[in-house]
């Protein structure tokens, strides 16, 4: 199996994280192509359907045509509701009747469903999306990961545009509601046409140094074949790669302090912190950023990495989409997903829960993050490598090029569950070989789980239907 470099460092040992183990991957693969949703994943890897998440007379970009739906968890406390409430009166206005919904109670999740369950309740099945039959293409989950798992959020996720938000107090929702409102109503924005790029290069550590290598430096400066990451769309990056990916780097990015002021896009690419259940630095460190500040293996504190708690209280933010690649960077399951079918389930936290980090992006104080893109779990260099090693970034290079071109979020990232269902379908034809009397190579099968279930577990935090408003930032000269 190609060597496994997980995206992520234990605050316990100071070391990268555990690959899973060799009973853990048997377990998995005995389960791997008989998921319930298998065949919706076979229909979304063919090469002919992969622009198709929403049926071809309806404009993906267009709310009035897509409509908007928002679902509630169950126990919802009504507060929340009423702090959304500028949010959700400003994608009514923007859609249909027939194609705005609120989904609670009687219409929305029960206990226990999968996402296949509730579409079959609402007469829907999991295929390209037509909003006309009673769900609209962007959908906003509003629950823990504990009361809406997260694997309501990814299945759905494969035609539907979806995107989850939860906070710990009532005002952050407020806030949240009221800066993207604020953004999308602005006639001038906080955020410059420029793209902020961090990314720290340990010299002890491969993970990190095959990142920049192979995504972080070819994105800014361009190979044979591409341009720099958003130059096509007249943006201009600010790097902070290798040695100058300190925190107190990132802390000025987050300042608009960089040399271009506020970008419009923040990139990272660094380890994630993980945390033992228990520890109480967990709620708020779990997927914090490791900086280059880090000197080694063995021990690792406070001082190197970038959490919550790091978050400037005078950040510029506003309108800002941080997509964030670490593990643990968008959130934690339960139980961990590679161990998740084995007999010794390795409980990861006493509960689901979205990291800290990005949820103190989306309701700062003083104007919010749009949106985040981020990973649950485990992060691998699945996700920019191929099974050969070589580089492999063009989904990244996708969805940031959307997101720079003013497509909503939940559409721009359509590329993540495209390659899931391409893996999975891989996946799935390697295991038929040894119905036909070839054996699988073993190797090949866990490096293939492993890399579908990694690009499965990208999420959005906040509305998916946000979008960057490219047409209010000039080019910088």
């Amino acid at each position: 199996m190609q060597d496994l470099f997980p995206i992520g460092i234990s605050a316990e040992t100071g070391r990268p994280l555990p690959p899973p183990s060799p009973e853990a991957i048997q377990a998995a693969l005995k389960e791997a192509g008989h998921e319930p949703e298998s065949k919706a994943l076979e229909a979304r890897a063919n090469p002919q359907d992969t622009a198709f998440a929403a049926v071809g007379e309806v404009d993906p970009q267009d709310l009035s045509q897509t409509g908007w739906a928002v679902l509630f968890g169950p126990g919802v406390d009504p507060k929340i509701k009423d702090a959304l409430k500028p949010l959700l009166d400003l994608r009514k206005s923007e859609t249909e009747p027939a194609l705005y919904k609120e989904f609670e109670g009687a219409t929305g999740y029960q206990a226990g469903d999968t996402a296949l369950v509730w579409l079959k309740r609402k007469g829907v099945r999991l295929d390209v999306v037509n909003p006309m039959l009673g769900i609209p293409f962007y959908l906003l989950i509003v629950a823990s990961p504990e009361s809406v798992p997260f694997e309501f959020q990814y299945t759905l996720d494969l035609y539907w545009a979806v995107g989850r938000l939860w906070f710990d107090s009532v005002e952050e929702f407020r806030r949240y509601a009221e800066s993207v409102v604020a953004y999308e109503k602005a006639a001038k924005l906080q955020t410059t046409r420029h793209v902020a790029l961090f990314a720290p290069r340990h010299d002890f550590d491969k993970a990190t140094q095959l990142f920049v290598k192979q995504v972080a430096e070819p994105m800014v400066n361009g190979t044979e074949t591409d341009k720099p990451i958003g130059k096509r769309q007249k943006y201009r990056i600010h790097s902070c790669l290798a040695d100058a990916a300190e925190k107190q780097a990132l802390h000025d990015v987050l300042s608009g302090k960089g040399p271009l002021g506020t970008p419009a896009l923040l990139f990272t690419g660094s380890h994630g912190m993980e945390f033992k259940p228990g520890d109480p630095r967990q709620k708020h460190c779990q997927g914090a950023l490791v900086c280059q500040d880090w000197e080694g293996f063995g021990a690792i504190n406070s001082d190197v990495w970038f959490s919550a708690d790091d978050l400037p209280k005078a950040a510029r933010i506003h309108g800002v989409i941080p997509f964030i690649f670490a593990c643990h960077g968008g959130g934690c399951p339960r139980l961990d997903n590679y161990s998740r079918l084995n007999s010794a389930k390795r409980v990861m936290a006493d509960e689901a829960m979205l990291a800290r980090l990005p949820q103190a992006m989306l309701a700062h104080p003083d104007g919010g993050a749009l949106a985040v893109l981020a990973h649950v779990e485990r992060a691998w260099a699945y996700s920019f490598r191929s099974d050969k090693g070589a580089a492999q970034v063009q989904g990244f290079r996708d969805v940031i090029a959307r997101l720079l071109r003013g497509e909503r979020i939940g559409q721009a990232t359509d590329a993540f569950n495209v390659r899931w269902a391409a893996l999975s379908t891989e996946l799935a034809e390697l295991q038929n070989q040894g119905g036909q009397g070839q054996e699988p190579d073993q190797n090949q099968l866990a490096s293939l789980w492993i890399a579908r279930d990694d690009a499965r577990n990208y999420i959005i935090l906040g509305d998916p239907a946000v979008r960057l408003r490219a047409d209010l930032m000039p080019e910088i000269v």
